[in-house]
């Protein structure tokens, strides 16, 4: 019918562990169109711009009855028409059904823009430094990198993503609690996006600073466990730290914070996925997920690469787990760690990213990649402002220049704009001004 929506919209993975508050309803432009999303889950689909500009006129004004007779003067029709015409699009997809019901009294919030592919998502690498030295780690960490962003750096990058509508970041490294300043960068997170992660392995965490987390009240935090103990303790390169990891989950699930947990599966743990969700459900953790090393970093030796054999194992696990009610979720890992979907042969659920246009990962140097396994930047936060890091063109060069994000390498933009009330959808070439000539335009 041409208004609505491409079933295949994706989700970013924020589903499980979500707060009981009302859902926040987005709409986040981009230059070729825009999303409606549920900005706490961020699951969302593609819509067509008089999908949107229906989606703000019943935000705004309440009731189809309404929004007919603004259509009825836009559209040179009479309003009976136009409230048929309405009630006809409306009523032919769920989302948009609900629309109907008053689902969107609460409001929308817009962000993003049509002129620069701004990021929904962000991952920010507050440092590179890390206690821990894992075998596998796709970011190389231990040492910090040379010139890391400072305390007030990211403070003020937080500042431009809640400027540009992020809806949620992720705090990650390295390990990230042990950055300068790491309660601050937390502070400003929490008060100025709606959705905070933290990505820990679990062992610098004080009560302290689990109660100051819990405090927030929009944080989570996603502690990996990588095998039984025996296998985590050897992968991670520390006795005793599965222990002080499943500790960690068991304190921050008792103060409230909600707790996912990541197993990065390998030849040496692939049989342990079962025995670790039970450990990590017992301890409170509401998600589990898991995937295949990332073959990047220290993650390149062959010795990480599932066999088939291994790999149905694997699925043979989530299979039984599923078949228990263990008061846990499970889902397996993005599709850069399963390219094949072969962890989604029992029947659990892959996320899928959209690196670089919807998300963005930030270096600890400030580099701008379209996801933490890639190296090659598109831009840097120090030196450019958000808008020239999602200048569309930059995007379609990065998907021909990435090397390891074979995500954003695959992706299929439409370079069509279908845009609500017909807004700009062009990045102002060098030197001209938004007005494009039109006199008096821009005050």
């Amino acid at each position: 019918m041409g208004v609505v929506v491409d079933d295949a919209g994706a989700d970013l993975g924020h589903d499980a562990g979500k707060r009981d508050d009302p859902v926040v309803w987005g709409i986040h432009l981009q230059p070729n169109g825009g999303i409606f999303v549920d900005r706490q889950s961020l699951y969302y689909v593609r819509m067509s711009g008089l999908a949107l500009e229906l989606a703000l006129q019943m935000a705004r004004a309440g009731s189809v009855a309404a929004v007919a007779r603004l259509r009825s003067h836009l559209d040179n029709e009479p309003v009976e028409t136009a409230r048929r015409y309405i009630e006809r699009l409306l009523g032919a997809h769920p989302v948009t059904e609900s629309w109907l019901a008053g689902e969107l009294r609460g409001g929308v919030k817009v962000s993003g823009s049509t002129a620069a592919y701004l990021p929904l998502n962000a991952t920010l690498q507050l440092t590179n430094r890390c206690n821990l030295r894992c075998s596998f780690c796709y970011a190389g960490s231990g040492d910090p990198m040379p010139a890391e962003l400072c305390a007030g750096e990211w403070t003020a990058v937080l500042e431009r993503l809640a400027e540009a509508g992020t809806a949620a970041v992720t705090l990650t490294g390295g390990e990230p609690t042990i950055a300068a300043e790491f309660p601050r960068i937390l502070a400003v997170a929490s008060a100025l996006i709606d959705n905070v992660d933290i990505f820990t392995n679990g062992l610098a965490w004080s009560d302290r600073l689990i109660e100051y987390v819990a405090s927030c009240g929009n944080v989570r935090a996603q502690v990996s466990i990588d095998g039984r103990a025996e296998h985590h303790d050897l992968l991670r390169g520390r006795a005793g730290s599965y222990r002080r990891a499943l500790s960690t989950i068991e304190r921050l699930s008792s103060a409230g914070v909600p707790v996912f947990v990541a197993m990065t599966v390998s030849p040496a743990n692939h049989g342990d996925v079962e025995p670790v969700i039970e450990d990590v459900a017992a301890a409170g953790a509401l998600l589990f997920r898991a995937g295949a090393t990332v073959p990047v970093g220290r993650g390149t030796d062959a010795g990480f690469v599932l066999t088939k054999d291994q790999v149905n194992a694997v699925v043979k696990q989530f299979t039984r787990v599923n078949e228990r009610d263990l008061g846990i979720d499970v889902v397996g890992w993005d599709r850069c760690a399963d390219p094949d979907q072969e962890f989604a042969g029992a029947g659990v659920p892959v996320e899928f990213l959209t690196p670089g246009y919807l998300s963005w990962y930030i270096r600890a140097d400030g580099k701008v990649t379209p996801c933490q396994v890639e190296e090659t930047a598109f831009g840097d936060v120090r030196a450019e402002p958000f808008g020239r890091i999602g200048d569309p063109a930059r995007l379609a060069v990065i998907r021909g220049e990435a090397t390891d994000c074979a995500c954003v390498r695959n992706l299929r933009i439409d370079e069509e704009a279908d845009v609500p009330f017909g807004l700009s959808a062009r990045w102002p070439a060098a030197g001209t001004s938004c007005c494009a000539g039109r006199e008096g335009c821009c005050g």
